[in-house]
């Protein structure tokens, strides 16, 4: 125990003093474009803005320092194999798999964000609602809470269970109907993986899930038969990869892509309402959410359309979060017209973002 605790520390200090042996060596390889660069800064102290050196010294490293992101890199792998740590962004499991720290923030307290949340969407279903449109929330589980087998501590994974089950029970009460997608993950996982090992989102075969649950809770009339169609598998480099190393070095530690096979769903013939009434009444349930819905990879509203049979108009955007999404898509009226149903895919993590419902039009992580 002593032995492996002494090998620990000295690792430890072995990544600090590999930065510093390279900033060492970079810096003199370096010098003369340092020295000239300084010396085109003013000579009086009291001209020198705010921040002034710092940018100097910043430019002169990008453009004569290529390899420094190969080193971050490599200091990156090397935490990884050795602790099994990444930088702040990611919280690392077992066996590969990575879990966005977003998932666990807030995690002192299961309820965090629950009663904003139905409060703000409780006045989303009532907007709808004067217009005559159903509102069907699909709250999406922490991938830590269907796959907590692989953390190293599934303390985290209770708690995003509890606020999944709260917010869902809360939205009940708020007579807001709302998907048990977890229960739906939970099944589909022990056939095949309904999330990705190094990326936020889920799989094909997590969406099909989904879309089942959906098509199962919301007693939509089927109007047509959809087939899906197999397209070309796609490789994925996962989003949480890049809190740990760079795509050069991942596959060399055991975070290499990922393959995905995407499915697109197409209508057998075509339903007599849609060739009568027109394009306005061709989607009956539009389609609101983030990149889990917006991400043709993950094939969730060509799922649906085959569950449901009905056409589904996706207005999901990649990289908005939830809220956005919906503000723009009640903005647009003329999107209003035609549909009976909205379906908001709604990851639960984001009930912690603090400032979620102020919906800054900057992007956000997904």
């Amino acid at each position: 125990m002593q032995i492996h605790a002494r090998y620990n520390t000295a690792a430890r200090l072995l990544l600090p003093a590999m930065l510093f042996g390279y900033a060492l060596v970079a810096n003199v390889d370096i010098r003369h474009q340092l020295a000239g660069a300084l010396s085109k800064l003013p000579a009086n102290l009291d001209q020198l803005s705010h921040g002034l050196i710092g940018t100097t010294l910043e430019t002169v490293y990008k453009s004569e320092l290529p390899h420094r992101e190969f080193a971050v890199e490599l200091v990156g792998a090397a935490r990884y194999i050795l602790f099994g740590e990444g930088r702040r962004g990611v919280v690392v499991g077992k066996g590969g798999w990575l879990f966005s720290e977003e998932e666990f923030r807030g995690a002192a307290n299961a309820d965090t964000g629950i009663e904003t949340g139905v409060r703000e969407i409780s006045k989303v279903a009532d907007t709808l609602r004067s217009h005559g449109i159903r509102l069907i929330i699909v709250p999406l589980p922490a991938k830590s809470d269907i796959y907590r087998e692989n953390l190293a501590d599934d303390r985290y994974a209770s708690i995003a269970e509890h606020r999944y089950l709260d917010f869902v029970h809360s939205l009940s009460l708020a007579k807001i109907d709302a998907v048990d997608t977890r229960g739906a993950l939970l099944v589909a996982k022990t056939s095949e993986p309904v999330f990705l090992k190094t990326d936020t989102h889920w799989t094909p075969a997590g969406a099909k899930a989904v879309a089942g649950a959906v098509a199962a809770f919301s007693g939509i009339v089927t109007q047509s038969h959809f087939a899906l169609k197999d397209e070309p598998k796609r490789t994925v480099e996962g989003d949480l990869v890049k809190f740990v190393t760079g795509e050069r070095l991942a596959p060399s530690i055991g975070l290499g892509h990922e393959v995905v096979a995407p499915q697109t769903a197409s209508r057998d013939e075509a339903g007599p309402l849609t060739d009568i009434l027109g394009e306005s009444d061709r989607f009956p349930v539009a389609l609101v959410g983030t990149s889990y819905s917006a991400n043709d990879t993950w094939s969730f509203s060509s799922y649906l359309e085959a569950a449901l049979g009905v056409d589904v108009l996706n207005v999901a955007e990649v990289g908005r979060g939830p809220v956005v999404p919906m503000r723009n898509f009640l903005a647009a009226n003329s999107q209003l017209e035609g549909q009976s149903t909205v379906l908001w895919e709604f990851p639960v993590r984001y009930l912690t973002e603090p400032r979620l419902w102020d919906a800054p039009a900057s992007a956000v992580r997904e």
